[in-house]
Protein backbone atom coordinates (compact mmCIF):
# COMPACT_ATOMS: atom_id res chain seq x y z
CA UNK A 1 0.00 0.00 0.00
CA UNK A 2 1.29 3.41 -0.93
CA UNK A 3 2.32 5.50 2.07
CA UNK A 4 0.09 8.47 2.79
CA UNK A 5 0.43 11.32 5.23
CA UNK A 6 -2.29 10.93 7.84
CA UNK A 7 -3.09 13.20 10.73
CA UNK A 8 -3.44 11.78 14.23
CA UNK A 9 -7.23 11.58 13.96
CA UNK A 10 -7.12 9.76 10.63
CA UNK A 11 -4.43 7.38 11.89
CA UNK A 12 -6.40 6.65 15.03
CA UNK A 13 -9.48 5.83 12.96
CA UNK A 14 -7.47 3.51 10.72
CA UNK A 15 -5.99 1.73 13.77
CA UNK A 16 -9.41 1.18 15.34
CA UNK A 17 -10.91 -0.14 12.11
CA UNK A 18 -7.95 -2.44 11.49
CA UNK A 19 -8.24 -3.99 14.97
CA UNK A 20 -12.05 -4.16 14.83
CA UNK A 21 -11.97 -6.10 11.55
CA UNK A 22 -9.96 -8.84 13.25
CA UNK A 23 -12.74 -9.30 15.82
CA UNK A 24 -10.46 -8.29 18.69
CA UNK A 25 -12.96 -6.41 20.89
CA UNK A 26 -10.47 -6.09 23.73
CA UNK A 27 -8.02 -4.49 21.30
CA UNK A 28 -10.69 -1.97 20.31
CA UNK A 29 -11.28 -1.19 23.98
CA UNK A 30 -7.56 -0.70 24.53
CA UNK A 31 -7.27 1.73 21.61
CA UNK A 32 -10.39 3.56 22.79
CA UNK A 33 -8.94 3.99 26.28
CA UNK A 34 -5.72 5.31 24.78
CA UNK A 35 -7.63 7.84 22.68
CA UNK A 36 -9.75 8.88 25.66
CA UNK A 37 -6.70 9.51 27.83
CA UNK A 38 -4.64 11.20 25.09
CA UNK A 39 -6.88 12.62 22.34
CA UNK A 40 -5.16 13.44 19.02
CA UNK A 41 -3.57 16.87 19.03
CA UNK A 42 -5.58 17.85 15.93
CA UNK A 43 -8.92 16.96 17.55
CA UNK A 44 -11.16 20.03 17.46
CA UNK A 45 -13.20 18.99 20.51
CA UNK A 46 -10.90 16.84 22.61
CA UNK A 47 -12.87 17.18 25.86
CA UNK A 48 -16.11 16.12 24.18
CA UNK A 49 -14.28 13.23 22.52
CA UNK A 50 -12.93 12.01 25.86
CA UNK A 51 -16.35 12.24 27.49
CA UNK A 52 -18.04 10.37 24.64
CA UNK A 53 -15.44 7.59 24.56
CA UNK A 54 -15.54 7.02 28.31
CA UNK A 55 -19.36 6.95 28.19
CA UNK A 56 -19.31 4.37 25.39
CA UNK A 57 -16.85 2.14 27.25
CA UNK A 58 -18.89 2.36 30.45
CA UNK A 59 -22.10 1.20 28.75
CA UNK A 60 -20.64 -1.31 26.29
CA UNK A 61 -21.38 -5.00 27.00
CA UNK A 62 -18.45 -7.04 28.33
CA UNK A 63 -16.28 -8.69 25.74
CA UNK A 64 -16.18 -12.45 25.25
CA UNK A 65 -12.54 -12.63 26.29
CA UNK A 66 -10.46 -10.55 28.62
CA UNK A 67 -6.97 -9.21 28.20
CA UNK A 68 -5.70 -11.95 30.47
CA UNK A 69 -7.61 -14.94 29.18
CA UNK A 70 -6.75 -17.42 26.48
CA UNK A 71 -3.53 -19.32 27.03
CA UNK A 72 -2.39 -17.32 30.02
CA UNK A 73 -4.98 -18.12 32.67
CA UNK A 74 -8.43 -19.66 32.97
CA UNK A 75 -11.70 -17.72 32.78
CA UNK A 76 -12.24 -18.39 36.48
CA UNK A 77 -8.91 -16.81 37.38
CA UNK A 78 -9.24 -13.38 35.76
CA UNK A 79 -11.62 -10.96 34.12
CA UNK A 80 -11.74 -7.36 32.94
CA UNK A 81 -14.46 -4.91 33.90
CA UNK A 82 -15.09 -1.28 33.03
CA UNK A 83 -16.87 -0.01 36.15
CA UNK A 84 -18.70 3.30 36.03
CA UNK A 85 -20.97 5.10 38.46
CA UNK A 86 -19.91 2.94 41.40
CA UNK A 87 -21.24 4.41 44.64
CA UNK A 88 -18.67 5.21 47.29
CA UNK A 89 -18.40 2.25 49.67
CA UNK A 90 -19.52 2.74 53.27
CA UNK A 91 -16.28 2.77 55.20
CA UNK A 92 -14.77 4.01 58.42
CA UNK A 93 -13.87 7.72 57.92
CA UNK A 94 -10.15 7.02 58.26
CA UNK A 95 -10.30 4.23 55.66
CA UNK A 96 -12.41 6.40 53.35
CA UNK A 97 -9.83 9.15 53.68
CA UNK A 98 -7.01 6.80 52.72
CA UNK A 99 -8.97 5.58 49.68
CA UNK A 100 -9.78 9.15 48.62
CA UNK A 101 -6.10 10.04 48.82
CA UNK A 102 -5.16 7.23 46.44
CA UNK A 103 -7.83 8.40 43.99
CA UNK A 104 -6.65 12.02 44.25
CA UNK A 105 -3.01 11.06 43.64
CA UNK A 106 -3.89 9.30 40.38
CA UNK A 107 -6.40 11.96 39.33
CA UNK A 108 -3.88 14.81 39.66
CA UNK A 109 -0.41 13.23 39.39
CA UNK A 110 1.09 16.49 38.09
CA UNK A 111 0.71 18.04 41.54
CA UNK A 112 2.96 15.34 42.97
CA UNK A 113 5.41 15.60 40.07
CA UNK A 114 6.03 19.26 40.93
CA UNK A 115 7.68 18.06 44.14
CA UNK A 116 9.48 15.09 42.66
CA UNK A 117 6.86 12.65 43.95
CA UNK A 118 4.86 9.94 42.22
CA UNK A 119 1.39 8.50 42.86
CA UNK A 120 1.00 5.34 44.91
CA UNK A 121 1.82 2.30 42.78
CA UNK A 122 0.80 -0.60 45.02
CA UNK A 123 -1.80 -0.74 47.80
CA UNK A 124 -2.53 -3.63 50.15
CA UNK A 125 -6.09 -4.03 51.44
CA UNK A 126 -6.39 -6.11 54.60
CA UNK A 127 -9.40 -7.04 56.67
CA UNK A 128 -12.04 -9.73 57.25
CA UNK A 129 -14.39 -10.89 54.49
CA UNK A 130 -17.35 -8.71 53.57
CA UNK A 131 -15.92 -5.35 54.64
CA UNK A 132 -15.73 -3.80 51.15
CA UNK A 133 -12.26 -4.56 49.79
CA UNK A 134 -13.46 -5.75 46.38
CA UNK A 135 -16.08 -3.01 46.11
CA UNK A 136 -13.45 -0.39 46.94
CA UNK A 137 -11.18 -1.62 44.15
CA UNK A 138 -14.11 -1.27 41.73
CA UNK A 139 -14.88 2.20 43.10
CA UNK A 140 -11.29 3.36 42.58
CA UNK A 141 -11.28 2.08 38.98
CA UNK A 142 -14.57 3.86 38.28
CA UNK A 143 -13.34 7.12 39.79
CA UNK A 144 -10.19 6.98 37.64
CA UNK A 145 -12.06 5.83 34.48
CA UNK A 146 -9.70 2.86 34.20
CA UNK A 147 -10.38 -0.80 33.48
CA UNK A 148 -10.40 -3.09 36.49
CA UNK A 149 -8.47 -6.30 35.88
CA UNK A 150 -9.22 -8.83 38.60
CA UNK A 151 -6.92 -11.79 39.12
CA UNK A 152 -8.12 -14.41 41.59
CA UNK A 153 -4.90 -15.89 42.90
CA UNK A 154 -6.58 -18.85 44.59
CA UNK A 155 -7.98 -19.95 41.21
CA UNK A 156 -4.71 -19.16 39.51
CA UNK A 157 -2.86 -21.33 41.97
CA UNK A 158 -4.85 -24.41 41.00
CA UNK A 159 -4.19 -23.79 37.32
CA UNK A 160 -0.47 -23.16 37.68
CA UNK A 161 0.64 -25.72 40.23
CA UNK A 162 3.31 -27.97 38.81
CA UNK A 163 4.40 -25.35 36.28
CA UNK A 164 6.89 -22.52 36.47
CA UNK A 165 6.00 -18.96 37.34
CA UNK A 166 6.35 -17.95 33.70
CA UNK A 167 2.61 -17.77 33.06
CA UNK A 168 2.00 -15.60 36.09
CA UNK A 169 4.84 -13.29 35.06
CA UNK A 170 3.32 -12.94 31.59
CA UNK A 171 -0.07 -12.12 33.07
CA UNK A 172 1.30 -9.38 35.32
CA UNK A 173 3.57 -7.98 32.63
CA UNK A 174 0.68 -7.75 30.19
CA UNK A 175 -1.49 -5.97 32.75
CA UNK A 176 1.34 -3.44 33.22
CA UNK A 177 1.38 -2.48 29.54
CA UNK A 178 -1.59 -0.10 29.79
CA UNK A 179 -2.88 2.05 32.68
CA UNK A 180 -5.36 0.02 34.71
CA UNK A 181 -6.27 -1.01 38.23
CA UNK A 182 -4.99 -4.55 38.71
CA UNK A 183 -6.77 -6.23 41.60
CA UNK A 184 -5.05 -9.31 43.05
CA UNK A 185 -7.72 -11.04 45.12
CA UNK A 186 -6.89 -13.62 47.82
CA UNK A 187 -3.32 -12.40 47.72
CA UNK A 188 -2.19 -14.64 50.55
CA UNK A 189 -2.71 -17.67 48.26
CA UNK A 190 0.60 -16.77 46.60
CA UNK A 191 2.33 -14.40 48.96
CA UNK A 192 2.53 -16.70 51.98
CA UNK A 193 5.51 -16.61 54.27
CA UNK A 194 8.38 -18.45 52.64
CA UNK A 195 9.04 -20.27 55.91
CA UNK A 196 5.61 -21.96 55.81
CA UNK A 197 6.52 -25.63 56.19
CA UNK A 198 3.26 -26.71 54.54
CA UNK A 199 4.21 -24.86 51.37
CA UNK A 200 5.80 -26.32 48.26
CA UNK A 201 8.61 -25.11 46.04
CA UNK A 202 6.31 -24.00 43.22
CA UNK A 203 4.46 -21.56 45.47
CA UNK A 204 7.73 -20.05 46.61
CA UNK A 205 8.85 -19.58 43.03
CA UNK A 206 5.56 -17.85 42.25
CA UNK A 207 6.08 -15.61 45.26
CA UNK A 208 9.40 -14.51 43.81
CA UNK A 209 7.59 -13.62 40.58
CA UNK A 210 5.12 -11.49 42.55
CA UNK A 211 7.94 -9.69 44.39
CA UNK A 212 9.72 -8.96 41.13
CA UNK A 213 6.59 -7.55 39.53
CA UNK A 214 5.83 -5.42 42.58
CA UNK A 215 9.31 -3.91 42.29
CA UNK A 216 8.83 -3.22 38.57
CA UNK A 217 5.22 -2.05 38.58
CA UNK A 218 5.10 1.07 36.39
CA UNK A 219 4.42 4.55 37.61
CA UNK A 220 0.91 5.65 36.74
CA UNK A 221 -0.54 2.17 37.13
CA UNK A 222 -2.21 0.98 40.31
CA UNK A 223 -1.88 -2.51 41.75
CA UNK A 224 -4.28 -3.38 44.56
CA UNK A 225 -3.89 -6.62 46.49
CA UNK A 226 -6.42 -7.88 49.02
CA UNK A 227 -6.08 -10.45 51.78
CA UNK A 228 -8.18 -11.64 54.69
CA UNK A 229 -5.04 -13.01 56.36
CA UNK A 230 -2.25 -10.41 56.41
CA UNK A 231 -0.40 -12.44 59.02
CA UNK A 232 0.30 -15.06 56.33
CA UNK A 233 2.15 -12.64 54.09
CA UNK A 234 5.88 -12.74 53.80
CA UNK A 235 7.50 -9.65 55.42
CA UNK A 236 9.21 -8.99 52.09
CA UNK A 237 5.78 -8.62 50.50
CA UNK A 238 4.61 -6.02 53.01
CA UNK A 239 7.64 -3.86 52.25
CA UNK A 240 6.80 -3.74 48.54
CA UNK A 241 3.52 -1.88 49.07
CA UNK A 242 3.46 1.91 49.26
CA UNK A 243 0.33 1.87 51.41
CA UNK A 244 -1.57 -0.64 53.52
CA UNK A 245 -5.22 0.13 54.20
CA UNK A 246 -6.78 -1.85 57.03
CA UNK A 247 -10.51 -2.44 56.62
CA UNK A 248 -12.34 -3.09 59.89
CA UNK A 249 -15.78 -4.41 60.69
CA UNK A 250 -18.27 -1.53 60.45
CA UNK A 251 -19.11 0.44 63.56
CA UNK A 252 -22.68 1.34 64.51
CA UNK A 253 -22.74 4.51 62.39
CA UNK A 254 -21.47 2.69 59.28
CA UNK A 255 -24.09 -0.02 59.72
CA UNK A 256 -26.77 2.63 60.12
CA UNK A 257 -25.64 4.43 56.94
CA UNK A 258 -25.75 1.11 55.10
CA UNK A 259 -29.32 0.42 56.24
CA UNK A 260 -30.41 3.84 55.04
CA UNK A 261 -29.38 2.78 51.53
CA UNK A 262 -30.68 -0.79 51.83
CA UNK A 263 -31.96 -2.59 48.74
CA UNK A 264 -35.00 -3.57 50.85
CA UNK A 265 -37.25 -0.58 50.20
CA UNK A 266 -39.46 -0.88 53.33
CA UNK A 267 -36.38 -1.03 55.56
CA UNK A 268 -34.69 1.82 53.69
CA UNK A 269 -37.80 3.96 54.05
CA UNK A 270 -38.61 2.94 57.64
CA UNK A 271 -38.26 5.25 60.59
CA UNK A 272 -34.94 5.92 62.23
CA UNK A 273 -35.79 3.79 65.27
CA UNK A 274 -36.23 0.60 63.24
CA UNK A 275 -32.96 1.15 61.40
CA UNK A 276 -31.10 1.86 64.63
CA UNK A 277 -32.40 -1.35 66.22
CA UNK A 278 -31.13 -3.41 63.28
CA UNK A 279 -27.83 -1.54 63.36
CA UNK A 280 -27.54 -2.35 67.07
CA UNK A 281 -28.09 -6.10 66.89
CA UNK A 282 -25.65 -6.46 63.98
CA UNK A 283 -22.68 -5.44 66.13
CA UNK A 284 -19.65 -7.47 65.02
CA UNK A 285 -21.07 -8.23 61.57
CA UNK A 286 -19.72 -7.17 58.21
CA UNK A 287 -22.01 -5.25 55.88
CA UNK A 288 -22.25 -8.39 53.76
CA UNK A 289 -23.42 -10.32 56.84
CA UNK A 290 -25.95 -7.60 57.65
CA UNK A 291 -27.33 -7.54 54.10
CA UNK A 292 -27.64 -11.33 54.01
CA UNK A 293 -29.41 -11.43 57.39
CA UNK A 294 -31.88 -8.68 56.46
CA UNK A 295 -32.66 -10.33 53.12
CA UNK A 296 -33.34 -13.68 54.82
CA UNK A 297 -35.73 -12.04 57.26
CA UNK A 298 -37.50 -10.17 54.46
CA UNK A 299 -37.83 -13.26 52.27
CA UNK A 300 -39.19 -15.25 55.19
CA UNK A 301 -41.83 -12.59 55.83
CA UNK A 302 -42.94 -12.54 52.20
CA UNK A 303 -43.17 -16.32 51.87
CA UNK A 304 -45.08 -16.70 55.15
CA UNK A 305 -48.06 -14.58 54.08
CA UNK A 306 -49.58 -16.73 51.31
CA UNK A 307 -50.07 -13.65 49.16
CA UNK A 308 -51.56 -11.46 51.88
CA UNK A 309 -50.26 -8.14 53.23
CA UNK A 310 -46.61 -8.17 54.25
CA UNK A 311 -45.01 -6.04 56.95
CA UNK A 312 -41.35 -6.58 56.14
CA UNK A 313 -40.08 -4.07 58.68
CA UNK A 314 -42.01 -5.69 61.52
CA UNK A 315 -40.66 -9.09 60.49
CA UNK A 316 -37.12 -7.74 60.50
CA UNK A 317 -37.65 -6.15 63.93
CA UNK A 318 -38.97 -9.44 65.31
CA UNK A 319 -35.88 -11.20 63.94
CA UNK A 320 -33.77 -8.46 65.53
CA UNK A 321 -35.43 -9.03 68.90
CA UNK A 322 -34.87 -12.77 68.60
CA UNK A 323 -31.21 -12.13 67.82
CA UNK A 324 -30.94 -9.75 70.79
CA UNK A 325 -32.52 -12.21 73.24
CA UNK A 326 -30.29 -15.02 72.03
CA UNK A 327 -27.27 -12.77 72.39
CA UNK A 328 -28.29 -11.60 75.86
CA UNK A 329 -28.89 -15.16 77.11
CA UNK A 330 -25.26 -16.14 76.61
CA UNK A 331 -24.09 -14.59 79.89
CA UNK A 332 -24.55 -11.66 82.25
CA UNK A 333 -21.59 -9.98 80.56
CA UNK A 334 -23.09 -10.20 77.06
CA UNK A 335 -26.48 -9.02 78.36
CA UNK A 336 -24.81 -6.05 80.03
CA UNK A 337 -22.88 -5.27 76.84
CA UNK A 338 -26.05 -5.36 74.76
CA UNK A 339 -27.80 -3.16 77.32
CA UNK A 340 -24.98 -0.66 77.16
CA UNK A 341 -25.12 -0.61 73.37
CA UNK A 342 -28.89 -0.05 73.47
CA UNK A 343 -28.50 2.76 75.98
CA UNK A 344 -25.65 4.48 74.14
CA UNK A 345 -26.93 4.10 70.58
CA UNK A 346 -30.70 4.05 71.06
CA UNK A 347 -31.09 6.07 74.26
CA UNK A 348 -33.23 3.37 75.86
CA UNK A 349 -33.95 3.19 79.60
CA UNK A 350 -33.56 0.08 81.77
CA UNK A 351 -37.28 -0.62 81.50
CA UNK A 352 -37.38 -0.45 77.71
CA UNK A 353 -34.29 -2.64 77.41
CA UNK A 354 -35.79 -5.12 79.87
CA UNK A 355 -39.08 -5.32 77.97
CA UNK A 356 -37.19 -5.91 74.72
CA UNK A 357 -35.03 -8.68 76.21
CA UNK A 358 -37.80 -10.31 78.24
CA UNK A 359 -36.24 -9.79 81.66
CA UNK A 360 -36.96 -7.48 84.58
CA UNK A 361 -35.62 -3.95 84.66
CA UNK A 362 -34.07 -4.80 88.04
CA UNK A 363 -32.00 -7.50 86.32
CA UNK A 364 -30.80 -5.01 83.73
CA UNK A 365 -29.88 -2.55 86.48
CA UNK A 366 -27.87 -5.18 88.35
CA UNK A 367 -26.11 -6.27 85.16
CA UNK A 368 -25.10 -2.72 84.39
CA UNK A 369 -23.84 -2.06 87.91
CA UNK A 370 -21.71 -5.22 87.85
CA UNK A 371 -20.20 -4.20 84.54
CA UNK A 372 -19.54 -0.64 85.63
CA UNK A 373 -22.18 0.94 83.39
CA UNK A 374 -24.87 3.35 84.35
CA UNK A 375 -28.20 3.80 82.61
CA UNK A 376 -31.11 5.68 84.08
CA UNK A 377 -34.11 3.52 84.85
Amino acid sequence: MKDRQLGEIEQALVDVVRVALTGDTDGVRQLSRRLARRPPIDAAHSDALKEELFALMATAPPGEASLLRGQLVTDEASWVQYPAGVAAPILDPAVQGAVNLVVAEHSLPERLHEFGLAPTRAVLFTGPPGVGKTLTASYIAAELSLPLITLNLASLMSSLMGQTGKNLQEVLARAAEEPCVLFLDEFDALAKSRVDVSDVGEVKRLLNVVLQQLDQWPLGGLLVAATNHPQLLDPAVHRRFDTTIEFALPAFEERLRFLRTSSIAPLRESDNAAQRIVALISDGWSLADLESWANRAARGAVMATDGGPVDIVEAILQAAQKRARSWASQSVQTRAELSRLAADNLGWTHRKIADWLGVSHVTIGKDMKRSGGGIDA
